[in-house]
């Protein structure tokens, strides 16, 4: 008797694909609950962007005025609390191009994180971010979008939207977002 065609399909599926799906689907229960943020923003690019962090949501108004176009990069980076200190500690920092991550086919972390974005917004499906009113409602980590290292605590996640080399004298600063929260694993 032959197999069911997707039998077979499950069969050659390589290695590296099973390790995947198995890092970011095997999790013990958890929740994120964001407790502070603030944000900046430049007028050249907004005429206004409000953040803020109700009831452990996060919600963002903001008003495009000019496209964000390729070349759009994001500073991402993840911060533990040191201790029982105000200070935090870099775990895990990197330099994103956004357009490539919203256009991209390949789903990772990074495309995870914005198709759960999608589901409590209006933003765009592919890129450029065109002028235009944009929003955010309700927003919190959705299952399987907290990355498997990351284990209870206190964290700070930081966003830095740039045009340009970052930190160069070519760096357009778009805006930042800063959002402490609790994890519980």
């Amino acid at each position: 008797m032959a197999r069911p065609i997707w039998i077979s399909q499950l069969a050659r599926l390589e290695i590296p694909l099973c390790l995947a799906i198995a890092l970011f689907s095997i999790r013990a229960e958890g929740s994120v609950k964001f407790i502070a943020g603030e944000s900046r923003f430049n007028r050249k690019y907004f005429e206004n962007f409000t953040f803020t962090i109700r009831n452990d949501k996060i919600f963002l108004d903001m008003y495009l005025r000019k496209p964000l176009v390729r070349g759009w990069r994001a500073r991402l980076d993840f911060r533990t609390r040191v201790g029982n200190s105000k200070s935090f500690q870099s775990l895990f920092s990197t330099s994103i191009d956004v357009c490539n991550i919203v256009n991209a086919a390949k789903i990772n972390l990074f495309k995870k994180w914005y198709k759960n974005l999608l589901k409590y917004g209006n933003f765009l499906r592919q890129c450029p971010l065109n002028a235009s009113h944009y929003y955010l409602r309700d927003w919190q980590f959705g299952e399987g979008l907290v990355p498997p290292f990351i284990t209870s605590g206190s964290y700070r996640l930081e966003t830095y939207n740039f045009f340009g080399k970052y930190k160069g004298k070519d760096e357009d600063f778009i805006m930042s977002c800063t959002a402490d929260a609790i994890i519980y694993i």
